[in-house]
């Protein structure tokens, strides 16, 4: 665990989380199925998963340098990591893809019911598809989180802070009795910095982020972090 002290020594009320990275990763059996379809080799689960992080750590400096840079660049960025080839027409079909984000990170589940039962609200703040509460049900998260917000549907984007203060106006919630955590360190350190949230957590399973930065290598240790 790296870490800096949060911005509050108080108990947080509220531990906002975001999904994918955090609390589940792409189905490797449902990935390389998909893959295949392209006459693909298949990727282990250990490589699609360092392919992740690494990716997405790419994207949150890039992005955070000022470059212009859509999703579709991570996604480019992340086949490339897998050592995948690109034929025309795959990145779009599998960013039209449905039910592949829905392979939950051991520990993650037990993480949260750890945290309702010591008394922490929990909720789920997301840049998705329209598909987050699909991809949490199917991961075994359903009806854990009292709110779960997905991007697509609210019209607003992390690291817009916006999308944080409407999680935090429908439950109540002040950001200084608010935490949030997430694998992008633009998006969502970034956009919880913006809202005035209490600390932001980085998952860092690489050590990849961005010194000084509070981090955990897994969820797993966040128990840990808030006892």
């Amino acid at each position: 665990m790296r870490s800096e002290p949060p911005t509050s020594d108080a108990r947080p009320e509220l531990v906002l989380f975001d999904v994918g990275g955090t609390l589940v990763l792409i189905d490797p059996e449902r990935f390389n199925a998909f893959t295949a379809g392209w006459d693909l080799a298949a990727v282990p689960p250990d490589q699609l998963v360092d392919a992740h992080f690494q990716a997405m750590s790419d994207y949150s400096y890039r992005l955070a340098d000022g470059e212009r840079l859509g999703f579709r660049w991570w996604v480019e960025h992340f086949f490339a990591l897998a050592g995948l080839a690109l034929p025309s027409g795959l990145v779009d079909a599998f960013r039209g893809g449905r039910g592949m984000w829905n392979r939950p990170i051991p520990g993650a589940r037990e993480t949260v019911l750890d945290l309702r039962e010591r008394g922490y609200r929990v909720a789920v703040v997301s840049n998705s598809d329209g598909t987050v509460d699909e991809a949490l049900d199917i991961a075994g998260f359903g009806n854990l989180f009292e709110l779960v917000i997905d991007s697509t549907d609210v019209g607003v984007s992390k690291p817009d802070p916006a999308i944080f203060d409407r999680a935090l106006d429908e439950l109540g919630v002040s950001p200084g009795s608010t935490w949030h955590v997430g694998d992008s360190h633009y998006h969502d350190v970034g956009g919880a910095r913006a809202a005035g949230l209490a600390a932001a957590v980085l998952i860092d399973p690489l050590g990849l982020g961005p010194l000084g930065q509070l981090s955990v290598r897994s969820i797993v240790e966040l128990s840990e972090l808030l006892a």
